[in-house]
C-alpha cells in the first residue's frame, strides 16, 4: 500500500512539474530573453485561444477578391495576430509542450540547414503519423538516410524523363474527357465549367499510380479515399489539447480503423506486385521487383531479401513509404496545378505570354500523339516562372515543423529540448523585407534570373523545404506540372468562374474552401 501511494504521489509530482512548474520556468526563460507570446494555460496551452482566432477567422473575414493573394490572414489568423502583438518570433504552446514560431528567415535557416540532426521532424499528432507514414519524410537519424538510399534512385533522372511519357497519356485522356464535355455541354461558346479540385486529384493518381507503383488506379483511388478521411480527422485534431490525442476517444478509434484498412489495401497492392513477379524472384534476379518506387522498396522488403546485408526494410517501413509518398506526392502535384489554372485565370497576360512560349517551343504540341519531353521542357522558361511563382503564393504546405533534440541556441535564443520550432512557409514567403514591396502579388518576372536572385536572400523559398531533408520528389513533381500545363494550354483558355469564391482552407494542404471551378473553351 505504502509502494502504490508513494508512486501516486511521485506521479503527481511529475504531473504538476511537467503541466504547472516547467512551462511557467520555461516562459520565464524565454520572456528574459525578450521572447514572448500568448499564456500558457493549464493542460491546453495555447490551443484555446488559437482555435478561438481560427473561428473568428473563418466567420468574420468575407472571401476575398480573387486577385488578392495576401491570404495568410484567413488560412492563419491566429498566427497571423500572434506576429501582430509578440512580433516575428514568439512563444507559445501546443498544451505543455513550448513551440518557437518564427518568421525570421536567418533563424528559420539556421534550423533547416542543420545536418547534426538537431533539429528532427517530429510532427507529435499520431494521426498525422498514421496518415503520412514514418517514411522519408518523418524519420530521423541514420533511419533517414537509410531509407533514402532505398527511395532515391526511383526519382532519378532518367526516371523522371520516362514518367513524363506517363504523364502526357494520362493528361491526354483527361484533355480528350474534357473536350467531351464541352461538347456536349450545348454552349455556343464551346466551353465548359470544370472543377479543377476533382480533375487534378483523379490525374494524379493515374500518373502516381502507375509511375511510382505499377497498379490500377482503382487500386489506388481506394487507398486515397482512406488517405482523405484520416486527412480530415488529422486536421480537426490539431487543436486539441495533446492529451486527447492518445486516449481511445471515437475520433481516435475511428482512425485505427482506417488505418487498418489502409494497411491491409497497401500490403494487397505489395502482394499482387510480388506475385506478377514470382518467378523472378525464384531466379534471385535483383532487378525482379521493377525500377519504380514500389519496386525499389519491395527490393530491400526483408522478407524477400536474400542474405542480411545491404540496406534493408521490414513490412512497416515498406508501407510507411507507400504511405509517405501517396499523401504526400499524389496531394502535393495536384495542389500545384489547381493553384497554376487559377493563377493563370486569374492573369490572363500571364496565360496569353506562358501559351505562346509553349505553342513556339512545343511545335504540334496540340496534336493527339506529341508529348513535351525533357529537351522541351528546359525551354519553357516562363512556365517555369509561373510555377515558382505559384509555388511561393500558394504553396502546397503552408508551414512545417521541428523539434530540437537538446538544449540549444537558436538565432542567439536559449531554446530547451523538445521545443517545438514552428515554420510558417507561407507568410515567410510573403516577408516584404525578403522579398519586397510587391511580396503579396502575383509576379512570375521576380525569377527570370533563377530561385537564387528572386529575393534578398538566395534560400528565401521554402516550398520544398531547404537543406539536407528538402523534398526528395520535389522534380519528380514539378516535370509532372510542367507536361500537364504545357498540354492543357495547347488545348484551352483557361478563364475564372463565377461560381468560384476565393477563401483557401488549409487541411494539411492548402485548397480552395469551396473548390476550383474553371471555366476551359477549345482553342482547337
Amino acid at each position: 500500500m505504502a509502494a502504490l501511494q508513494l508512486a501516486a504521489l511521485l506521479t503527481l509530482l511529475l504531473a504538476l512539474w511537467r503541466l504547472v512548474w516547467r512551462p511557467r520556468a520555461v516562459a520565464r526563460s524565454f520572456a528574459r530573453q525578450g521572447i514572448r507570446g500568448p499564456p500558457y494555460t493549464f493542460l491546453a496551452g495555447s490551443l484555446p485561444e488559437a482555435k478561438r482566432l481560427l473561428i473568428a477567422g473563418r466567420r468574420g473575414v468575407p472571401p476575398l477578391d480573387a486577385g488578392c493573394h495576401d491570404i495568410m490572414p484567413i488560412l492563419l489568423p491566429q498566427f497571423h495576430r500572434w506576429v501582430a502583438d509578440y512580433g516575428k518570433t514568439f512563444l507559445f504552446w501546443i498544451g505543455p509542450i513550448p513551440a518557437i514560431f518564427s518568421i525570421d528567415l536567418q533563424l528559420i535557416k539556421q534550423v533547416l540547414t542543420d545536418r547534426t540532426g538537431l533539429y528532427q521532424k517530429d510532427f507529435m499528432i499520431p494521426v498525422l503519423k498514421s496518415l503520412f507514414g514514418n517514411g522519408v519524410i518523418l524519420i530521423n537519424g541514420d533511419d533517414w538516410k537509410r531509407h533514402r538510399k532505398v527511395v532515391l534512385p526511383a526519382f532519378n533522372h532518367e526516371k523522371i524523363k520516362s514518367m513524363s511519357a506517363v504523364t502526357g497519356e494520362v493528361t491526354r485522356q483527361m484533355i480528350q474527357q474534357w473536350r467531351e464535355k464541352i461538347h456536349q455541354s450545348n454552349s455556343d461558346k464551346k466551353a465548359a465549367d470544370i472543377d479543377m479540385i476533382h480533375a487534378f486529384n483523379d490525374l494524379t493518381a493515374k500518373i502516381n499510380g502507375r509511375v511510382a507503383f505499377g497498379t490500377s488506379h482503382q487500386d489506388v483511388e481506394e487507398v486515397i479515399v482512406l488517405m482523405r478521411e484520416m486527412q480530415k480527422i488529422a486536421t480537426a485534431s490539431t487543436l486539441d489539447a495533446p492529451i486527447l490525442w492518445y486516449l481511445p476517444t471515437r475520433r481516435n478509434l475511428h482512425v485505427r480503423r482506417l488505418n487498418k484498412q489502409l494497411r491491409s489495401k497497401i500490403m494487397s497492392i505489395m502482394q499482387a506486385r510480388l506475385a506478377a513477379d514470382g518467378a523472378k524472384y525464384g531466379r534471385g534476379d535483383t532487378g525482379g521487383c521493377g525500377d519504380d518506387l514500389l519496386g525499389l522498396l519491395l527490393e530491400a522488403w526483408t522478407p524477400h531479401r536474400q542474405g542480411s546485408g545491404g540496406d534493408t526494410m521490414t513490412t512497416d517501413e515498406v508501407i510507411d513509404e507507400c504511405k509517405t509518398f501517396f499523401a504526400a506526392g499524389q496531394e502535393t502535384t495536384a495542389t500545384l496545378l489547381i493553384w497554376t489554372m487559377f493563377l493563370l485565370a486569374v492573369h490572363p497576360q500571364w496565360q496569353d505570354k506562358v501559351r505562346e512560349e509553349v505553342l513556339r517551343e512545343f511545335p504540334g504540341g496540340d496534336g493527339d500523339d506529341v508529348i513535351p519531353n525533357a529537351d522541351i521542357l528546359t525551354k519553357l522558361k516562363l512556365l517555369h516562372m509561373v510555377l515558382l511563382e505559384t509555388s511561393r503564393l500558394y504553396p502546397p504546405v503552408v508551414y512545417i515543423q521541428r523539434k530540437a533534440a537538446s538544449d540549444t541556441v537558436l538565432g542567439g535564443i536559449k531554446v530547451p529540448q523538445g521545443t517545438i520550432i514552428s515554420i510558417p512557409i507561407g507568410m515567410l514567403h510573403r516577408d516584404k523585407e525578403v522579398w519586397g514591396p510587391g511580396a503579396d502579388e502575383f509576379n512570375p518576372m521576380r525569377f527570370e534570373q533563377g530561385v537564387t536572385k528572386a529575393a534578398k536572400d538566395s534560400k528565401a523559398l521554402l516550398t520544398f523545404s531547404l537543406g539536407p531533408r528538402v523534398c526528395t520528389g520535389q522534380n519528380f513533381g514539378i516535370v509532372q506540372v510542367q507536361v500537364v500545363m504545357a498540354m492543357i494550354l495547347t488545348n484551352f483558355s483557361i478563364s475564372l468562374s463565377p461560381e468560384y469564391v476565393h477563401k483557401p482552407k488549409y487541411l494539411l494542404s492548402l485548397t480552395p474552401r469551396l473548390g476550383m471551378p474553371l471555366i476551359l473553351r477549345n482553342l482547337l
